[in-house]
């Protein structure tokens, strides 16, 4: 591929803008026109909208209705309509507005529309007393919905609604919502031979749904790369893109107002955006070609998926409906049809980052507006291809001004991002170099032609970085020292949710687990606590436990431990432990044993529930100090949720953080089948108090994100003043060059030991505490003690951030 960069004015930024915008509202067109073609309308922000208002205003009188029926009272229409007490009123009345958003564009006969209504609720009804087992073989068969139908016929509390109910109900159905909605009437139209009732949209109800569409239209656009520096940010408000009102163009995802009101523009976290900004970055368009070709070719490496669905197999015409192998035919065509729905979203991924990546490989330099959740975490504006997407998206991104690597210890910094990439991480520095080393041959061939070692670099954790770093190195090898290497290099924080919570509490012992102190090789957390998980088996397992024979046939490693020593600091649950070491069992099981293991079979859960109390124990064990935190931020959380306070804090990077986790009223509706998309849908959207249990369990991790945002606010602050221009990051891991790896390395220890020279423990807990009435704050359990850590050790922890 043969591109010619360009250099890029203001005036062909303002046109990539006024693209974005024309590539935003032809998406949402073209979703519209294919849901009206599939008569499913209310599938859009404004249907939801109309739907949730319709159905509180019908409710109410369907609820008299139906107490009437219920009493036994007369009324026209009665006789028939028994149906109507089979569903909650939220779900019929849900179920009538979502099938007339459906039509609303159509002119369908008032009989038609009575018995499609019908047909749907009775659906809908159907599926709402079938079995969970029932439900879960229902939602594998396809989407028709006369499939459906049939299906929900078969089931065993199935029944059937005579012709006169099917119209009744429908018919009075309709009578509801034209009555209580002013969406549609019924008109009746004479012909020559006889009269016609049809219902019809009324104009107001075309005319609200064409402007919110019009609206709508205008509200996303596809954001892409600036080909220009993007606006400095004067304030929350005012930065990022040029065009002055795009929508979302805002610093601050959420309370962007708030924190507007306050900030006068000098604060740590607004010098950070404004600086990572200014990073040029640029398409590596060798990487562009390796991944067009494995696209075009249909090949799945990594997380590249195949460009076509995974084809069925013809049904087995040749055998007779009860023969074993029409049986098996359809099990390996029901998981085949799972993995393409399940994949369908990944393929569009791949299919959106290439088409992004084509359209800008022909740019000189390409730059990304950062965006600030209400945490202070950094994000990238523009989607699918860019520094903190997933490792297809990163592989196709280089740095526009790259440093000459001149001396062995910068080669060394691309040879660690090698094998970091290929799955070598834990190793000592002087190990993954010398992975490198040895493998130095086959990466080289690698760089010249991949796809004659496919198996060796598709083999990677990372595939497509690894061999992005395959070209690099080999192009450096050729090159030799003084070669201008762009290619990103990332070095990644150990557990940095522990990190964080080790330096704010002081504690020396969870220092000491995470890299805060120095070693000679890596500590590695979920190791240790696995090694005390599997003494436990083993003596279980040795005094006749079967449920620990059973996880010990599984050989648990250190991926088993990962998710639940990584998000117990953010406040997970016992039940969540409970779902990962479910999902981790069935995934081993599938690549070792198979599925007919233990993992798959009934009682599975009482051994999952069994690993799930001894990892949440251990790992509670490692990491007491912060788990007394979170047990004292939750205490706060929920007081102030139960009086309705929205917790205010100040992170270290100058931001006004503000929690507040409404609690949205109104019943909320479960679908199964409207429009072959279930839905959940919230008859009330305005929030009237705060959710305390959210309050509760958000305190503890928002805490800790606007923590470590501030580190990395910090980190660029630093990094730019020590002459480093190539900095990209997500969250707690950081990119540069080669070249640049050295000093930026020091830059996020000196960022963290300085930060923690301070203690924010107490400032943070004095601020949330204070907004608490004095009653309260006399019931919150005392603080948790700090240890004696000192931060200015991490100033020598080699391995703090690796």
């Amino acid at each position: 591929m043969v591109v010619t960069p360009t250099v890029a004015s203001l005036s062909d930024q303002l046109a990539l803008e006024r693209e974005m915008l024309q590539i935003g509202a032809d998406t949402f067109s073209s979703r519209m026109v294919r849901n009206r073609a599939h008569k499913m309308e209310s599938l859009s922000k404004h249907g939801d909208l109309i739907a949730a208002a319709g159905v509180d205003k019908i409710v109410a009188d369907l609820r008299r209705h139906r107490n009437n029926m219920r009493d036994g009272k007369a009324g026209r229409g009665y006789a028939h309509m028994g149906p109507l007490l089979q569903l909650s009123p939220h779900k019929v009345a849900a179920v009538a507005m979502r099938v007339t958003l459906d039509q609303l564009s159509q002119v369908p006969k008032h009989h038609a529309l009575a018995m499609l209504l019908a047909d749907r609720l009775w659906l809908e009804t159907m599926l709402a007393r079938a079995s969970e087992y029932e439900l879960k073989v229902h939602n594998k068969q396809r989407a028709g919905f006369e499939h459906k139908k049939a299906d929900a016929m078969r089931m065993k509390n199935s029944e059937i609604w005579t012709p006169q109910e099917r119209l009744s109900v429908g018919v009075f159905l309709i009578h509801l919502v034209e009555l209580h909605t002013g969406l549609i009437q019924v008109c009746v139209e004479r012909g020559p031979m006889r009269s016609i009732k049809t219902v019809r949209a009324t104009q107001a109800a075309l005319d609200w749904v064409r402007n919110a569409e019009d609206q709508q239209r205008l509200l996303c656009p596809f954001a892409l790369p600036t080909i220009v520096p993007p606006r400095d940010w004067s304030d929350p408000m005012t930065g990022g893109y040029w065009t002055e009102g795009l929508p979302g163009n805002v610093l601050i995802k959420h309370n962007a107002e708030l924190v507007a009101a306050q900030a006068t523009g000098d604060e740590t976290f607004m010098v950070a955006a404004n600086l990572q900004q200014t990073v040029g970055w640029k398409v590596n368009r060798w990487m562009l070609e390796q991944v067009s070709h494995a696209w075009d070719k249909g090949l799945m490496i990594g997380s590249l998926m195949s460009r076509l669905p995974h084809e069925i197999p013809p049904y087995p015409k040749h055998l007779a409906d009860d023969d074993p192998g029409v049986l098996e035919w359809k099990m390996v065509a029901r998981t085949l049809h799972q993995r393409n729905d399940r994949d369908n979203s990944k393929r569009m991924v791949t299919a959106k980052q290439l088409w992004v990546a084509r359209r800008m490989a022909r740019e000189q330099v390409l730059y990304f507006p950062v965006q600030l959740d209400f945490r202070g975490r950094y994000y990238y504006r523009p989607g699918y291809m860019q520094p903190q997407a997933n490792d297809v998206g990163r592989s196709l991104l280089v740095f526009a001004n790259g440093t000459p690597i001149t001396s062995d210890a910068e080669a060394d910094w691309l040879r660690i991002h090698g094998a970091n990439t290929y799955g070598y991480s834990k190793l000592s520095w002087a190990s993954r170099i010398a992975w490198v080393h040895e493998h130095q041959e086959q990466i080289e061939a690698v760089g010249v032609e991949p796809w004659n070692h496919q198996e060796f670099w598709a083999s990677a954790k990372d595939p497509w970085q690894f061999l992005a770093f395959c070209r690099a190195y080999q192009q450096f090898s050729a090159h030799g020292y003084g070669w201008v290497c762009d290619q990103p290099v990332v070095l990644d924080c150990t557990c940095s949710g522990i990190q964080h919570y080790a330096a704010l509490l002081r504690s020396e012992d969870m220092a000491a687990l995470v890299n805060l102190t120095s070693s000679d090789t890596p500590q590695d957390i979920y190791r240790t606590v696995l090694d005390h998980v599997l003494a436990e088996l083993r003596t279980d397992a040795a005094a006749g436990n079967d449920h620990a024979a059973k996880w010990l046939q599984l050989s648990p490693d250190r991926t088993l431990a990962k998710p639940v020593v990584m998000t117990l600091p953010y406040s997970a649950t016992r039940l969540t432990v409970v779902d990962q070491c479910c999902a981790w069992a069935r995934e081993r099981a599938m690549d070792t044993v198979g599925r007919d293991s233990w993992p798959f079979k009934r009682g599975a859960m009482v051994s999952h529930h069994y690993m799930a109390t001894i990892l949440y124990r251990h790992t509670s064990n490692h990491i007491g100090p912060a788990k007394a935190a979170m047990t004292w931020f939750k205490k706060v959380g929920h007081a102030a949720g139960k009086l309705g306070l929205a917790l205010q804090w100040h992170s270290p990077s100058g931001l006004l953080v503000s929690q507040e986790y409404w609690d949205y009223t109104g019943v909320r509706i479960r679908l199964y089948h409207m429009s072959s998309v279930p839905m959940e849908l919230m008859t009330h959207h305005q929030p009237t108090e705060l959710n305390p249990k959210r309050m509760a369990n958000g305190l503890s991790p928002n805490v800790i994100h606007s923590l470590d945002a501030s580190h990395m606010a910090a980190v660029t602050i630093e990094a730019f003043a020590a002459g480093i221009r190539n900095l990209g990051g997500i969250h707690d891991c950081f990119a540069t060059t080669p070249a640049e790896m050295a000093t930026l390395r020091t830059c996020i220890r000196s960022t963290f030991a300085g930060m923690y020279a301070r203690d924010w423990f107490t400032p943070i807990a004095d601020e949330l505490v204070a907004q608490l009435p004095p009653a309260v704050q006399a019931k919150i359990p005392p603080r948790p003690v700090l240890g004696g850590f000192n931060p200015q050790l991490v100033n020598n922890a080699d391995y703090f951030v690796s």
